[in-house]
């Protein structure tokens, strides 16, 4: 039977997430166990909301269900995270094996990243004659940061190189706001150093591209180094100068020492591995032309997928922008993503909360913490064809695709939400190269816009069917006026008629209404007339419609196959009406009169003729119940209180 891992890891890094989990898949294979990828990307600059929808994908998978797990713990950006998983894990005693960050109780693989950054420092200092340094880190709590800053603190210092606390900056890791760091040192009469010794890639290429845009040359004029030799580093030209770690063994190590774990029950001591430094262009070493031809080479490839991915995402938008129901929905995609999912892969599933298509003001009803114990599965991809719309419980959700395969693969998940409230998620197969160059990352906040479209259709469907619910129904007694006359009532009649089926109309007034308003006021008016709207809504059949024709006039009327069928319903509104005229405890008389006339059923409907048939029956009812009134002597048909 497959092993079942699970995998948490934050996607920013994308060079490093899918070199790892090349790497863990390789191991995955060998040891017969799926793997089950949960990534966010939650980020210092992103707001608290954001993250927290971010993070909520870590909340999905049910830990008992698993056989170990791995934390990609040096690629999280937030602290809570960390600690909701260290929690799960001590509360389930899973095993677990965690990168680059060492948790208590768990076996960590490691990289070497001091020594790596040592010799690199060293080597700017010792080859280029370097000894103006600018330090330019991550955060200043992240454990990364302070080991590689005291590697170049420590290998500048063993050749007499002190570096001033002024040059030592924090850019939390990020292209942008190290440009900003470094342009405020700058600002403060600051020489251009002979080195920016960067944390990482990315810092380093954002200060690359600043520095050649503002007249600087690099390596010429300064030198800028950076760390985690990514593949964007290697392309650029002048290439970075860097240091490597072997991801992918990282990963498959990790499997590797996991299996090990589960078959043996306790966690095996931490595993170190080597880092090494990358020479590049960057700081003046040469640079191999075959590399920059082939980076050259790829940056048209990418140009060609941008604008597949860009034609991609709009036929996507196109496809479920008018949706605004779960059928719709569902069929959207389904019809979509049959004919087009390249991006998505093979095995790609998106589920969604139950609450999401019930939009509720504030959406109170969505999830802000973690997912529902039932989801709905919109679109499921299987031999390309899609199928959706059925429910699941979440953790049958998390493993549908992987238990229709017999041999091991990877499953990526993403969280889908709006500034943290949870739409759901997303499950992409891991056959393509989704993580590469953020596309992942891209796909998931298109699709968060795409469904934030629907629930804004649904808001609108909502509001429009209230708004024509609202121009048809009869504000005093809730049933329609003589609009939804025209706009249900004759149509209803016209296509029975068309069909050949039979039909009533029946024509109600009550008795003496104005004599009612004249002693007892509009208040005893309202009550007489809402008191027959409802008795005519218990009474009719099903199916039958109410209109409240004028003031004291009333139409109801629906299929009925008989003359005799129409008296019987008559008889039952009076006994109805005086029954609920002594629950209520009405002072007054009330009473109605009642026409009714039966409609053809050759597709001759003619409404005018109807309506004056039924009311000339009407009146001469009303004619005898006054008479009737007047001879019993009961003063303008109100009886005294």
């Amino acid at each position: 039977m497959k092993k079942r891992v699970a995998v948490f890891a934050n996607g920013w890094s994308n060079d490093y997430l899918q070199e790892v989990t090349d790497g863990i898949l390789k191991s995955a294979k060998e040891n017969n166990a799926d793997i089950f990828v949960f990534v966010n990307h939650s980020a210092y600059a992103e707001s608290a909301k954001q993250n927290i929808g971010e993070s909520n994908i870590f909340r999905l998978p049910d830990l008992e269900q698993f056989d170990g797990v791995i934390l990609l713990a040096n690629s999280f950006n937030s602290d809570s995270e960390l600690e909701y998983l260290q929690n799960k894990i001590a509360e389930t005693k899973i095993p677990a094996v965690s990168l680059e960050y060492k948790i208590d109780g768990v076996t960590t693989v490691i990289t070497d990243t001091y020594t790596g950054m040592y010799k690199l420092a060293e080597h700017v200092i010792m080859e280029h004659g370097a000894d103006s340094l600018l330090y330019m880190g991550g955060t200043r709590e992240h454990p990364d940061s302070i080991i590689r800053l005291r590697a170049v603190v420590d290998a500048a210092s063993a050749h007499g190189i002190k570096i001033p606390d002024d040059n030592i900056l924090y850019a939390d890791f990020a292209k942008i706001l190290a440009v900003g760091e470094f342009t405020s040192w700058l600002d403060r009469d600051n020489s251009i150093p002979d080195v920016i010794v960067c944390a990482n890639d990315v810092m380093a290429l954002g200060l690359c591209e600043w520095l050649e845009n503002n007249g600087y040359s690099v390596p010429d004029d300064v030198m800028v180094t950076g760390y985690d030799c990514t593949r964007l580093g290697q392309q650029c030209y002048p290439s970075l100068t860097t240091v490597n770690h072997d991801w992918n063994k990282m990963g498959y190590t990790a499997m590797n020492v996991l299996a090990g774990n589960i078959k043996g029950g306790k966690n095996i001591e931490d595993i170190v591995l080597d880092s090494e430094l990358v020479l590049g262009g960057s700081c003046g070493c040469e640079q191999d032309k075959r590399v920059y031809n082939r980076a050259r080479r790829e940056i048209k490839e990418k140009k060609i997928d941008g604008l597949a991915s860009d034609s991609h995402f709009r036929h996507i938008y196109l496809a479920v922008r008018k949706a605004s129901d779960k059928d719709g929905l569902s069929n959207c995609f389904a019809s979509f993503f049959e004919r087009e999912h390249w991006m998505e892969g093979e095995d790609f599933m998106l589920c969604l909360e139950p609450e999401f298509f019930n939009i509720v003001e504030g959406d109170g009803n969505l999830n802000f913490n973690g997912y529902s114990d039932k989801v709905e599965v919109i679109c499921s991809l299987k031999d390309g064809k899609a199928r959706g719309n059925f429910e699941l419980s979440r953790n049958d959700a998390v493993f549908y695709k992987a238990s229709k395969r017999r041999e091991p693969g990877m499953y990526i998940y993403v969280p889908l939400h709006n500034e943290g409230k949870t739409y759901g998620f997303a499950m992409i197969s891991r056959d393509i190269y989704i993580v590469i160059d953020n596309y992942l990352y891209i796909w998931t906040r298109h699709m968060d816009q795409y469904l934030e479209q629907v629930r804004n259709n649904i808001t609108i469907s909502e509001l429009t069917k209230k708004l024509t619910e609202l121009s048809v129904t009869d504000v005093l007694t809730g049933v329609y006026n003589r609009f939804g006359c025209d706009r249900i009532m004759y149509p209803m009649f016209q296509n029975c008629s068309a069909q050949g089926i039979g039909c009533a109309l029946m024509m109600i007034d009550i008795d003496m209404l104005k004599t009612i308003n004249d002693i007892y006021g509009h208040a005893g008016g309202d009550m007489a007339i809402c008191t027959v709207a409802s008795v005519l809504t218990e009474t009719l059949p099903e199916g039958w419609i109410i209109v409240r024709f004028g003031g004291d006039e009333f139409l109801a009327g629906g299929i009925c196959e008989s003359e005799e069928k129409v008296k019987h319903i008559s008889k039952c509104i009076e006994a109805g009406l005086k029954a609920e005229a002594e629950r209520k405890d009405i002072k007054f008389m009330l009473s109605v009169s009642i026409g009714y006339v039966m409609l053809d059923s050759d597709g001759k409907f003619d409404i005018e003729k109807s309506l004056s048939e039924a009311d000339e029956q009407m009146y001469k009812i009303k004619q005898k119940h006054h008479e009737r009134l007047m001879l019993e002597k009961v003063p303008f048909g109100v009886m005294p209180v």
